[in-house]
């Protein structure tokens, strides 16, 4: 007994509860999944054929299109995928030679009553498979994408228009490479020949017959502040004798050539929408044309209108050649210098 009052006893209380123990028990609620959103089917291919993370783009494009899948489809379908084959694709090809062979001048021209089944070894030609692969190089690059392609329409409307017309390869030359040339007393006398011709008028060129009925005025200038070369040609239609203004006829917008029945000899009534103008001077004749093409006032720069104009006429012993070959978009005239040079010429042989 006196070993059994010795030993430990245990506690037979009940613990005290936890703090965790006296929280009321959270009601467990199961989460909601999410609803998969319906995908248009319509919307899925064409995020297929235009996103450059399409899954195309990785691929082997034969896994996709070969002879097998071809087979998987419905006859429309096939009927209206083979109408975009070139005819080497077909089973029924046969190779020819072109009708201005002589050998083929007893041949028939029999016509396909419809087209025949396509020849499988296409899907694994090498010409074939390099436009899929090209297509995928397309798909990845974003070349297939709204965007790129509004880009591209932008690009031509602004080359049809000239707004994103590139500056010539020689203009940029004398531009970035322009020297000065030395002071000699020939470059002196040059440019005092030079300033003295200026005291010619262009109303003193068309009374010398410099300037006359049928020639043509082509302009060009390049507004390096607007990325612009303005091209426009204006023919003289009247020389006034009284005032010896000038009448010319020219296009209207930025059109530059002139319409093929102004090009011909002898008086013509112009037709719309070709408009005239009556100038005389160069700078004037200078500023209409501007203003035709759309330029703006405030952005342009002072300049030489005398050295922006050149002269193309008819050469005297062969007009009648001129007039049968037509050569060059000038009705076979040739250029004859700029007004500058023109007006220096004439201060010379006067």
């Amino acid at each position: 007994m006196a070993d059994d009052s010795a030993a430990p006893r245990r506690s037979t209380r009940k613990p005290k509860p936890t703090q965790r123990e006296l929280l009321p028990a959270a009601e467990t609620v199961p989460s909601k999944r999410k609803a998969k959103e319906d995908v248009d089917p319509a919307q899925q291919l064409r995020s297929m054929l235009q996103n450059p993370k399409s899954r195309l783009t990785k691929m082997d494009i034969s896994d996709l299109i070969n002879a097998n899948s071809w087979n998987m489809l419905s006859p429309d379908s096939q009927s209206r995928l083979a109408a975009l084959l070139p005819p080497t694709a077909f089973s029924s090809f046969q190779p020819s030679i072109g009708s201005d062979h002589p050998a083929a001048a007893e041949s028939m021209n029999v016509d396909s009553s419809g087209l025949s089944p396509i020849d499988t070894s296409l899907f694994t030609d090498s010409h074939f498979l390099a436009a899929a692969h090209t297509f995928q190089d397309h798909l990845f690059s974003n070349w297939l994408s709204d965007a790129h392609a509004e880009k591209v329409k932008k690009y031509e409307q602004g080359i049809r228009d000239g707004s994103l017309a590139a500056p010539w390869k020689d203009e940029v030359w004398e531009r970035d490479n322009a020297k000065e040339e030395p002071t000699t007393p020939h470059s002196q006398s040059s440019s005092t020949r030079a300033g003295e011709a200026a005291e010619l008028k262009l109303v003193d060129l068309t009374k010398s017959s410099v300037l006359r009925e049928g020639d043509i005025l082509a302009y060009k200038r390049h507004f390096s502040n607007l990325g612009v070369v303005v091209e426009k040609d204006v023919i003289i239609q009247i020389i006034d004798p009284r005032t010896h203004s000038l009448t010319v006829l020219l296009e209207p917008g930025t059109t530059r050539d002139l319409p093929t029945q102004l090009l011909m000899p002898g008086p013509c009534d112009p037709t719309a929408p070709t408009r005239s103008m009556t100038i005389t001077t160069p700078t004037q004749l200078e500023s209409g044309l501007l203003d035709v093409y759309g330029v703006d006032r405030a952005k342009r720069p002072n300049g030489n209108a005398w050295k922006s104009f050149t002269l193309w006429r008819w050469a005297g012993d062969s007009l009648e050649h001129n007039l049968l070959e037509d050569n060059g978009r000038r009705g076979g005239r040739q250029e004859h210098g700029t007004l500058f040079y023109l007006r220096a010429c004439h201060y010379e042989d006067r």
